[in-house]
């Protein structure tokens, strides 16, 4: 042990093959499965005898890394396995895009295709899959539409496709789940007919199983082997991994979003690269991305505790969800609950444009039931953090004039009701007192045609008595 302490640690030197007689001692590690890339501590150990069971790199490529954590032991021979897959899978990392050329190449060349290479935002976060930029204003129509995406197996999928992104939405997310796409898998689109796509599919080099054992060794509570080293190197590395923690902290905060939401995408699969230029990274909302930096819908985006949900609403919906943030100068939903999922929270921003939609369109003759039935609704999203009260203060108001109008109107309606009824009783007696004057009337006239007839039998009579003989 004096004799490792004796020797010099150098920090960031390159890794040439050690020669046998100066016996440099090096310790490798991969490269994590994560979208930023960061740079490796390397270090070089020099050492007067080496451990025969240490693994040796395949590839003059590989970084190394020295980790000191000997506070935790485990067993060497458990992790040595892992290594040891890794490098054998380096060899042929890059395989899957030579495969996915040479897979192109043997296409049709009548019909146009091109090669993505997945990456995280593809298949873990957002699940938007971007068209090359040229490939879409050659081939693809200028206006939103759905495409059909048929795979080697002949099972067809409808997809969305957003012309202003050039990229694949609605639908991607059931495409990567049935296919079981991961990062680093190669799709060769070939496009057969004008909205039809075969896509063959070329997958990647590490299986599921070897990721999930990098990242169990891997882990922020993994345990390597440690080596002595002096005071101020020790330092100097503790000082480096908690940099290192603290930035895997902060990226979980952070999610990678387009730029603009109509920047034009890069061609060779680079998305989620720290340094693609068109990609940003933003904080959250609620953590530090304020609204007065969204000045037009194109740079408006829907995130949720880090997740861009966007994709998970309709256009029309995300359109009217803007207008109702624009009228209060604040994401409605920067102050949900943490617990709250990106599903849940989708229905609740859809529940909230669907309830403004129908408060926009009611009418005087909508029924009290579903202005309660809509406040209450509202009500609940405002206990899970949702700002809705401008909503809520809004259908009061109509609640309020709708109270109004209905009890001015039976008020109303209640008097004329009853001035209508005392004339209808008017009419009534009206009634009885001309059919009394009727008969009244009848009986007059049966007089005076009896006195026409005694006088004409007087008349009668007068002139009998006139002409008589004498």
């Amino acid at each position: 042990m004096d004799a490792i302490k004796e020797h010099e640690l150098e920090e960031d030197q390159p890794s040439p093959s050690p020669p046998k007689s100066s016996r440099q001692f090096t310790v490798y590690t991969y490269p994590k499965h994560k979208t930023k890339k960061r740079k490796s501590h390397i270090i070089k150990i020099k050492r007067p005898q080496i451990h025969q069971d240490s693994p040796k790199p395949s590839s003059p490529s590989t970084e190394l890394v020295l980790y000191n954590n000997s506070s935790k032991s485990t067993s060497y021979k458990q992790k040595r396995v892992v290594v040891n897959e890794f490098y054998d899978n380096t060899e042929t990392k890059s395989s899957p895009t030579e495969r996915a050329k040479e897979l192109q190449a043997s296409l049709d060349s009548s019909f146009p295709s091109f090669a993505k290479c997945l990456v995280r935002s593809n298949v873990k976060v957002g699940f938007w899959m971007h068209l090359p930029m040229p490939f879409c204003k050659l081939h693809l129509p200028k206006n939103d539409t759905v495409v059909s995406v048929e795979t080697e197996n002949g099972q067809e999928y409808k997809i969305n496709y957003i012309a202003e992104r050039t990229a694949l939405s609605g639908g991607w997310k059931a495409f990567c789940s049935s296919n079981q796409l991961h990062e680093g898998d190669v799709l060769v689109f070939h496009l057969l007919e004008p909205l039809r796509f075969k896509v063959y599919i070329v997958r990647g080099t590490v299986s599921a199983e070897a990721n999930a054992e990098v990242e169990k060794v891997e882990a922020p509570e993994k345990q390597t082997r440690s080596v002595c080293l002096t005071i101020k190197d020790q330092a100097e590395i503790d000082g480096k991994n908690n940099e290192r923690v603290k930035e895997e902290e902060e990226e979980k905060s952070l999610m990678v979003l387009d730029e603009g939401h109509g920047m034009d995408q890069p061609e060779n699969g680079t998305e989620g690269h720290p340094d693609s230029k068109a990609l940003e990274v933003i904080a959250s909302s609620g953590s530090g991305f304020d609204f007065k930096d969204v000045d037009s819908i194109e740079s408006f985006s829907i995130v949720i505790n880090g997740l861009a949900i966007d994709s998970e609403i309709s256009d029309h919906q995300r359109t009217k969800y803007y207008e109702l943030c624009c009228s209060q100068n604040s994401f409605l939903h920067e102050n949900l609950l943490k617990s709250i999922n990106y599903k849940l929270a989708t229905e609740i921003i859809i529940g909230t444009v669907n309830i403004s939609e129908a408060i926009r369109a009611s009418k005087l003759s909508c029924s009290n039931a579903d202005f309660a039935v809509w406040d209450k609704t509202l009500k609940g999203f405002e206990l899970l953090g949702m700002n809705v009260g401008f909503l809520r203060s809004r259908l009061s108001r109509l609640m309020t004039l709708a109270m109004e109008s209905e009890e001015a109107v039976e008020s109303e309606s209640r008097e004329v009701r009853q001035g209508q009824a005392r004339v209808n009783e008017e009419m009534q007696s009206l009634a009885f007192k001309l059919l009394e004057l009727k008969e009244a009337r009848d009986m007059l006239d049966a007089e005076i045609e009896s006195l026409k007839a005694n006088a004409e039998r007087h008349e009668h009579k007068f002139q009998e008595a006139v002409n008589a003989p004498w």
